[in-house]
């Protein structure tokens, strides 16, 4: 953190310095103007001297050579003003550059920090106990423990946010295996998702065999498959992993599937509209699927659920008050909830962690995926970069 501070203060210094050059080039640049006016003026007099006075030819010619000396000074004058101009303007734009990296600097670190006080909450979920969360003073009720409770419930916390000075952090925690894990799901898990999504059928079958060509070790084509020969992936220019999904968007460099399918695309000419399938799915977990954190559309794409159930399982997540966001949420329980525990889970081992640092309008996310083990938290994915 030392080494933090330093740098910042080594870049305002650099900013500081900077500054003040830009202030001494706009002095002169005054100057130079100022000096340019009291030439106009002098030609302003002459004129006006010689349309009163009579002169002899030869204090004429005088009065011509001096004042043609007198502009090719302004001339050199207005010359030296843009030249001033010009590098002032540089200067002020490499102070701006120079102010910006500062305060991109500035919200890296923020988010890193954010990283850092998730990871305490995530250390500190298993001390969390609601009875003594309530008998907290107001005064020391910040919100900490509640959201090491919910991580605790495999709950999810949203928009939890730290000011420092300018500039703050806000961070997201949720049960990643609140989603299906592409890994593990079944050709049927398959259909129900991509009937949901209003995939056309007629692409089911390809998109499915070619995810498992994609993933099986070997080299022989399922029935609508494409292993590494086909000419689709000698285009591409690469083979086939034949391994696991290491993330949600390598599914995009399967043969048969695409942006419409992962993200979604409106209803236009070519079909229908397509919600898009990407923020129901996970490569981390054991396939059971988190019942305290899990939306609506990732039960709607279990058919286990009906609607009247998956309303009233969403009712009662809400705990006895009924209100989102209070201490009794969460079921605590699967026998509560009132559903088979071979496809459901209340605790979940992997989270996914969005930090969001932010200072003068500039941002700079962190988005990292934690292994929670009884008494720490091992980061097993790691994304970071600026928000534009």
């Amino acid at each position: 953190m030392e080494q933090v501070e330093q740098a910042v203060a080594e870049v305002e210094q650099a900013v500081a310095e900077v500054e003040q050059a830009v202030a001494e080039v706009e002095q002169a640049a005054a100057e130079v103007e100022q000096a340019a006016a009291e030439v106009v003026e002098l030609l302003r007099c002459r004129d006006n001297k010689l349309d009163r006075m009579k002169i002899s030819n030869s204090v004429l010619v005088n009065e011509n050579k001096r004042g043609a000396a007198l502009l090719v000074s302004l001339w050199v004058l207005i010359i030296l003003s843009l030249i001033t101009g010009s590098f002032a303007f540089e200067m002020k734009l490499e102070s701006m550059l120079v102010s910006h990296q500062r305060k991109k600097f500035q919200a890296e670190a923020l988010a890193l920090s954010g990283v850092e006080y998730a990871k305490a909450l995530l250390d500190q979920r298993q001390f969390a106990k609601e009875l003594e969360i309530e008998d907290l003073p107001e005064d020391e009720n910040d919100g900490f423990m509640q959201a090491a409770l919910y991580i605790k419930r495999g709950l999810a916390v949203h928009n939890l946010s730290q000011e420092f000075g300018d500039g703050k952090f806000t961070i997201s925690i949720e049960a990643e295996e609140s989603k299906r894990n592409a890994n593990l799901m079944t050709r049927n898990d398959w259909l129900d998702i991509f009937e949901m999504a209003g995939v056309p059928n007629t692409d089911w079958d390809e998109m499915i065999d070619c995810l498992e060509d994609w993933k099986d070790e070997g080299d022989l084509h399922k029935l609508n498959g494409a292993e590494s020969d086909d000419p689709f992936y000698e285009d591409q220019g690469y083979e086939c992993k034949n391994g696991p999904l290491d993330s949600v968007e390598e599914l995009l460099l399967v043969k048969g599937w695409g942006e419409d399918i992962l993200y979604g695309k409106p209803q236009d000419d070519e079909g229908d509209a397509i919600y898009g399938i990407a923020e129901l799915l996970t490569v981390w977990g054991d396939g059971k699927v988190n019942l305290n954190s899990a939306d609506t559309n990732v039960f709607l794409s279990l058919t286990e659920f009906d609607d009247w159930m998956l309303e009233d399982i969403m009712e009662r997540r809400k705990g006895l008050d009924g209100e989102e966001g209070t201490l009794d949420d969460g079921f605590k329980n699967l026998n509560e909830a009132g559903v088979d525990g071979g496809g459901f889970k209340l605790q979940t081992e992997f989270v996914k962690v969005t930090s969001i640092g932010e200072i003068s309008g500039i941002q700079y996310r962190v988005s990292c995926i934690f292994l929670l083990k009884e008494k720490s938290a091992v980061p097993m994915f790691w994304e970071e970069g600026p928000v534009y």
